[in-house]
């Protein structure tokens, strides 16, 4: 999240728009945006039916996963864990220079 945070600029020049979405309250949520910072939104995925619909769930258990969402709406990029945002930025900006 950090590394989103620290090149937003990049990401919002590609036309990006990013959320995290995770299982925790409101609340939650509020603290961790405020601890890091954060210029992008969180969402509540209470019940976990974000993370079933994108398969980053693992019965009750959620597991980080980043998805890059084309103009297109079809996945674009997808990895688990934390790739490194330059992956996530040169997909985003190829998606951009599409006509």
């Amino acid at each position: 999240m950090g590394g989103l945070r620290d090149t937003w600029f990049s990401f919002a020049a590609a036309g990006a728009v990013v959320y995290g979405v995770n299982p925790a309250s409101a609340e939650r949520h509020r603290l961790f945006l405020e601890k890091l910072d954060l210029p992008f939104p969180l969402i509540v995925d209470k019940g976990g039916r974000v993370a079933r619909v994108f398969r980053a769930g693992v019965g009750p258990l959620v597991r980080r996963t980043v998805y890059v969402i084309g103009p297109d709406g079809r996945v674009a990029f997808s990895q688990r864990g934390a790739p490194p945002v330059e992956e996530m930025l040169k997909v985003i900006q190829a998606g951009s220079a599409r006509p």
